[in-house]
């Protein structure tokens, strides 16, 4: 209990002093804008001379938009325990700064704690004013080549690291000088001189922190960035409890996402140079060149639209059909019928249920209206038939998903049918009313959706139709009782998913 209320009481300060480095309050501003004073002072760590950017929060840490962007550099010119003078010598938007309102503020010294210093060397080369420019870029090297100088006439079959030079510092400040003759005597002359030691530890310190403050921009305005899911990564692991969720070693996979976000960059960059230059944009682009450029784009195109299609997926399709059958059921005996043409036209509706599931999503269910006009025969003559049926049923897609767009989808599926019809035989003057059923239906189908969501359907059904007389013009009729009609039929039309 008390090595519990140990950490919390650390946990609690360490919180305190981050946020007192960071969260900061305009109390003043000159009139020129030059000046401002933050309540900030050295209780809060912040250091005498300081180097810092200052952030404007504009949007919550939630949004997923640009969050914070940099508002002033600033330098400390004044330092009290509960305050401190900032010069603002670099300022990116006046009207950012109200007075009493809350910034972020990224100084050099908390920024950079915990880092040693740079280590810095200096090495004098002394050669001969013809040589000079070569010594001074061998030296720059670190001399890695020295023991292979006619490495260009040879070739290097595997290499197996990269050529990289070992040394003691972290940068080396060279100073270039010549030989020099008066009479006998031989000495050194000055020809170039780097820049004082500390001097250049100094700026070396300052590029260090504004590149941390520029990928701290750049993560916090990620749009996929969020504190929660970040410092999870950060807790410890709940099976050990020893080791973080999230190491701070690089691994194969962070790798592979970078790689792949530079790779969309590309891609972003490729795009946006053919949508600039218009019909001309290939002219820059040798035979070869362009052929391989074209396989890219054409690979981008298939990428972009599998991303357009996992991004709006449609659940619903509405389609309109026409139909003509492939059997007939009417007889040649009767002689004072001529024989019409038969179709239908079906409106159908399809839902899929599961979306974005991974197999789920390849069954749908449908319903549709039918009007049908066939013949069949009755007793030697032959009988219009006209006919008023709904279905419910169900479709499979096994190659592509129902949503899929620019692609040739194949499906098929079962349904049952029933309605109603009216028949009559025009030789006989008769009529009749018939219930319908049938079950079950077969078909199959082809669908192709443009990017507009719209497109073109064929498909093709079997059944038999079950029709069952509950009304009739005449006592004796020849129209029968009950019968099956079997149907084969293709139809095509117009599609449209939403």
């Amino acid at each position: 209990m008390l090595r519990m209320t140990l950490y919390a009481i650390l946990l609690i300060v360490i919180t305190f002093k981050a946020q007192a480095l960071t969260e900061a309050r305009l109390l003043n501003q000159s009139r020129s804008g030059q000046t401002a004073i933050f309540n900030l002072g050295s209780f809060d760590g912040i250091k005498e001379g300081d180097y810092a950017v200052i952030l404007k929060q504009i949007r919550s840490l939630d949004t997923q938009d640009l969050r914070i962007i940099p508002a002033a550099r600033a330098r400390n010119i004044k330092l009290n325990s509960d305050s401190s003078v900032w010069i603002l010598y670099h300022i990116f938007d006046p009207e950012l700064f109200v007075k009493n309102d809350k910034f972020v503020l990224l100084s050099e010294s908390h920024m950079l704690s915990g880092r040693r210093p740079p280590q810095i060397g200096r090495i004098k080369v002394v050669t001969q004013r013809n040589k000079a420019k070569e010594q001074a870029a061998f030296a720059a090297n670190e001399d890695k080549d020295r023991l292979s100088k006619l490495k260009n006439n040879y070739q290097t079959i595997a290499p197996t690291h990269e050529v990289s030079g070992q040394s003691d510092n972290d940068a080396d400040l060279i100073d270039l000088e010549i030989w020099k003759k008066n009479n006998k005597l031989r000495y050194s002359s000055a020809l170039y001189k780097s820049p004082n030691k500390k001097e250049f530890q100094r700026q070396l310190n300052l590029a260090t922190f504004e590149k941390l403050v520029a990928a701290y921009l750049e993560r916090v305005n990620d749009p996929d960035f969020n504190y929660d899911r970040f410092y999870k990564l950060q807790s410890k692991n709940g099976f050990t409890q020893e080791f973080n969720l999230n190491t701070n070693y690089d691994s194969e996979y962070n790798r592979f996402l970078r790689r792949e976000a530079n790779r969309t960059s590309a891609d972003a960059k490729l795009f946006r140079s053919i949508l600039e230059k218009g019909e001309s944009w290939s002219s820059d682009y040798s035979d070869e060149e362009l052929k391989n450029v074209l396989t890219q784009v054409s690979d981008l195109q298939e990428k972009d639209r599998r991303s357009y299609v996992m991004a709006k997926p449609t659940r619903y399709s509405w389609s309109l059909d026409y139909g003509q059958y492939l059997t007939d059921a009417q007889t040649k005996n009767d002689s004072g019928y001529r024989k019409e043409s038969r179709y239908s036209t079906e409106v159908d509706f399809e839902a899929t249920p599961f979306l974005r599931h991974e197999s789920l999503e390849r069954f749908t269910v449908n319903t549709s209206f039918r009007f049908n006009h066939t013949a069949f025969e009755a007793s030697g003559f032959n009988a219009n038939f006209n006919e008023y049926s709904f279905t419910l049923g169900s479709n499979w897609y096994p190659w592509y998903t129902p949503n899929s767009i620019e692609s040739l989808v194949f499906f098929m599926g079962a349904y049952l049918r029933s309605g109603f019809g009216k028949a009559d035989v025009p030789s006989t003057n008769e009529k009749a009313n018939y219930s319908i059923f049938s079950l079950p239906g077969l078909r199959v189908g082809l669908k192709y959706f443009m990017r507009n969501n719209w497109g073109l359907r064929f498909i093709m059904s079997f059944e038999t139709l079950k029709i069952e007389r509950y009304e009739v013009s005449k006592f004796s009729s020849v129209l029968p009782e009950n019968t099956n009609l079997v149907e084969g039929k293709f139809g095509f039309g117009l599609t449209h998913a939403f």
